[in-house]
């Protein structure tokens, strides 16, 4: 009965790995330099918004370490 359970359980999951790796890479917008710093100057005074800031920045540079 156990065997049967893992088994059913595996090939559920084997599906999911197809789905996942055709998907195409998101957009990746690329901001100019002295935007970028003004930005910067503008969200001193906001922690919270330069907090999700960060957050965006790192998932950006990771779609772009993926999607090459």
């Amino acid at each position: 009965m156990r065997r049967l359970v893992m088994l059913s359980v595996l090939v559920l999951l084997s599906g999911c790995g197809a789905g996942i790796s055709d998907r195409p890479c998101p957009r990746v917008t690329e901001f100019p330099t002295e935007l970028q710093r003004q930005a910067v100057l503008e969200l001193g005074n906001a922690p919270a918004l330069a907090r999700m800031m960060d957050a965006m920045a790192a998932d950006r540079a990771f779609n772009r370490a993926i999607c090459r």
